[in-house]
């Protein structure tokens, strides 16, 4: 075989082998990324804060991603009712599990007592119509300019009926309300505006946006009890319940007296000063 052919002929077989060689060799596989898991948690804004700070903890040890949604209590089971889904819900008050199935078509599982909210009053700072804590007063039409949440729509504002339907006064105070809010979240304003003398909020609302600085509280003068019970719940619409049961352990973990102070909370029904 002349030298010319034989160099070509091995070229060839080289060129073929080494192709056969290239096909044959296990392509490295794609590395897939799996999406951290997520918790929808529903809150009312009064636990905005708190939920908050639970949320980076827990996002940092559980290695997933919390959504918060939070509103006031009727539009929250609304949306959890059009969405049909969602992981753990934490109102202002216990008294919106009351009407959470007929709200939403789904339970409340797992709970946990996180401590109590308090229903105060509040004023401008300074308390220039020097509004003293009774109810009397506010009873009398006119006399004070009032702002209450909508028992319609919030827990804040059932509670407020509530504790004014217990001292024979809800009626005679609406007389002088200037406004019903959706939720806490406009009550101060109302004061800060002067749209009203006296305005009947959770004490934790001092805590938030510099509030402390425009408003103070006056605590009411009533035999009634102002400590309202908070509860966390998983709902059973929830597609990671073991997540959300975790996330109520960290609760239960974390919210001491100390740590529910700084929220505006108590861990005792009573405010001890």
């Amino acid at each position: 075989m002349p030298l010319t052919k034989y160099i070509l002929t091995l070229t060839i077989g080289l060129f073929f082998f080494m192709g056969s060689c290239h096909r044959q060799q296990p392509k490295k596989g794609k590395k897939i990324r799996i999406p951290p898991k997520e918790l929808i948690i529903y809150c009312e804004n009064s636990m905005l804060n708190m939920v908050l700070d639970l949320k980076y903890q827990f996002e940092q040890q559980h290695n997933c991603k919390v959504i918060i949604q939070n509103d006031c209590s009727k539009n929250l089971m609304g949306i959890i009712n059009y969405a049909a889904k969602g992981d753990i819900y934490i109102p202002s008050s216990s008294s919106s599990f009351k009407h959470f199935k007929r709200n939403t078509g789904y339970q409340l599982t797992d709970s946990l007592f996180l401590g109590y909210n308090h229903l105060v009053y509040m004023v401008k700072k300074g308390n220039p119509k020097k509004f003293n804590g009774s109810t009397n007063p506010l009873k009398r039409k006119g006399r004070y300019a009032i702002i209450i949440a909508n028992p319609e729509t919030s827990s804040l504002g059932y509670e407020t009926k509530q504790f004014l339907q217990r001292q024979n006064a809800y009626d005679d105070v609406l007389e002088s309300v200037v406004s019903l809010t959706s939720d806490s979240k406009g009550l101060v304003k109302g004061l800060i505006g002067n749209q009203a003398d006296v305005a009947v909020n959770w004490q934790s609302d001092i805590h938030v946006n510099g509030n402390s600085d425009h408003i103070e509280i006056v605590n009411p003068q009533s035999p009634y009890n102002n400590a309202i019970p908070m509860y966390a719940a998983v709902i059973s619409c929830s597609t990671e319940p073991l997540l959300a049961r975790a996330f109520l352990h960290l609760a239960s973990q974390e919210l001491s007296e100390s740590a529910l102070s700084r929220y505006g909370f108590t861990k005792r029904p009573t405010i001890i000063f």
